[in-house]
């Protein structure tokens, strides 16, 4: 009896050791938690519940965004460069000679007409510096005046000359088809000039355009276009008789003078030592 107490003691010793192995239900709630999460299948009255999203987001840095960080710092403690301010008279080129405009009046009547063609072309020559953007030809523009001058000069030659061989009684070899009264008329060539250079395209054209060049050199030094000259306006001088010509040359001369004391650099003020 005392031996079959002993082998039903031990073989109910197992039985009593078993829920001391409680902690093994463990793993049994981590796989409910999967089934959980896991979609349900076909039939099943149990819906999924969703995990939740994760909404953050952190952008790579590499090695372009540090350099543009960078970048940007540096310019900011960059100071921002002095633009230098342009004066119109530090964009153009050197100023014309300031002249009499009754000084030019006075030497064209004296030498006939041909101080006012080098007058004509120096003007010209002088636009051309000041304002380098100007297409100027001065020869060609001296030219094309210089033509109605010639003609007008030969004209008062051809008269001279039938004068002087009259009160000397030589005869001519041919007919000079006209009389010694339409010589005298013929004095006066030169008079009609400026409405010879009206007459011709080219020397109106020349005469136009130089008027055009002194009033953008105004334009240039910083006139308002209020007080600029009007080419075509200015250009119907030449209509009046004798003082036509003169009253133009006058009145571009005068309006260069202006340009170029626009134009001057304002000398440098001295400092007083008191």
């Amino acid at each position: 009896m005392a031996k079959a107490t002993t082998t039903s003691t031990e073989i109910t010793e197992p039985a009593l050791s078993v829920p001391e192995e409680a902690p093994v239900e463990e793993p049994a709630a981590v796989d409910a938690e999967d089934d959980s999460a896991a979609p349900a299948a076909h039939g099943s009255s149990t819906p999924t519940q969703p995990s939740p999203p994760n909404w953050s987001f952190h952008p790579p840095r590499d090695d372009s965004t540090a350099r543009y960080l960078a970048n940007r710092q540096r310019l900011a403690a960059t100071p921002s460069p002095v633009v230098p301010v342009i004066t119109p008279s530090a964009a153009l080129g050197p100023i014309g000679k300031r002249r009499s405009p009754a000084a030019v009046a006075l030497l064209s009547v004296l030498t006939l007409g041909a101080y006012a063609l080098i007058w004509h072309k120096r003007i010209n020559t002088e636009m051309g510096d000041f304002d380098t953007r100007m297409h100027v030809r001065p020869g060609r523009s001296a030219l094309a005046v210089a033509i109605p001058w010639l003609l007008g000069l030969l004209i008062s030659m051809a008269g001279a000359a039938r004068i002087v061989l009259d009160q000397l009684h030589v005869g001519l070899p041919f007919d000079p088809h006209f009389s010694i009264t339409q010589a005298y008329f013929m004095l006066a060539g030169l008079l009609i000039v400026p409405y010879l250079e009206l007459a011709l395209a080219f020397s109106a054209a020349a005469v136009v355009m130089t008027l055009e060049r002194v009033r953008t050199a105004e334009d240039r030094s910083g006139l308002t276009t209020d007080v600029q000259v009007r080419p075509t306006e200015a250009a119907w001088l030449l209509i009046i008789p004798i003082v036509g010509g003169l009253a133009l040359e006058a009145l571009v001369q005068r309006r260069l003078n202006a340009v170029w004391e626009q134009a001057m650099p304002s000398p440098v003020a001295r400092i007083s030592q008191y």
